[in-house]
Formats: structure tokens, sequence, C-alpha cells
């Protein structure tokens, strides 16, 4: 793969992956993190907004993928504003709690952005 691979920024603003059933994307959601956490080139950023932020949370089932992703590089960034929102202040597990000037600075960097 291109080291332009390793610039992708994926957005992620939602817990569930797809539209429907509710279950089904929680569950498609854990996969796809599971999968993106053993690709390479790993993504330069994951940005969370919205109720994305709560796949950050200690209680998600997605940390561990997330984890991996954070060790091996990857930015996790979480919106302040919708961290608040959800009252999980405190409990996000992976990543940093940021603001929208980041968020933006770093989608606006990223030759190539994915949203979920």
């Amino acid at each position: 793969m291109s080291s332009r691979a390793a610039e992708t920024v994926f957005i992620i603003s939602s817990g569930t992956f797809g539209r429907g059933d509710d279950e089904l994307g929680r569950q498609l959601m854990a996969k796809f993190v599971l999968q993106l956490s053993t690709q390479t080139p790993r993504p330069h950023a994951i940005v969370f907004y919205n109720a994305g932020v709560k796949l950050l949370a200690d209680d998600s089932p997605c940390l561990g993928g997330f984890r991996t992703l954070e060790h091996d590089g990857t930015d996790l960034l979480a919106c302040g504003t919708c961290v608040d929102f959800f009252q999980l202040r405190g409990r996000i597990a992976a990543g940093h709690v940021t603001d929208m000037r980041e968020i933006v600075a770093a989608i606006h960097a990223a030759p190539k952005v994915v949203t979920v």
C-alpha cells in the first residue's frame, strides 16, 4: 500500500456501522474496528463525533481495537462537545478529547477522508 494510505483520516459519527438494525450495526462496528486494527498501514487519525464518541468509553466493545490502533500511532480524536453532551468526561479510555479546531485541521490536512 502507498504511504498516502497512512495519511487517511476516518470519521465515525455513530456507534453502529450502517443504518437499519442497531444490534447488527453494533456487531458490524466491532468487526470493522477489529479488522481496521489489523490492517496496514494504519489510518493517520480517526475522528469521533456525535454518538461515535461512545465507542471510546471505558465500556465500549470496540475499545481493544482502538487501543491497538492508538498504540500503533493512530491519533484518536474525540469531540469534546460530544463527550460532554453524553456525559462521558472522565470515561474516555482511548484517544483524547479535543475541540472542533483540531478536528477540522486533521480532516483538512488529510489527502483522504473516509466516513464510516
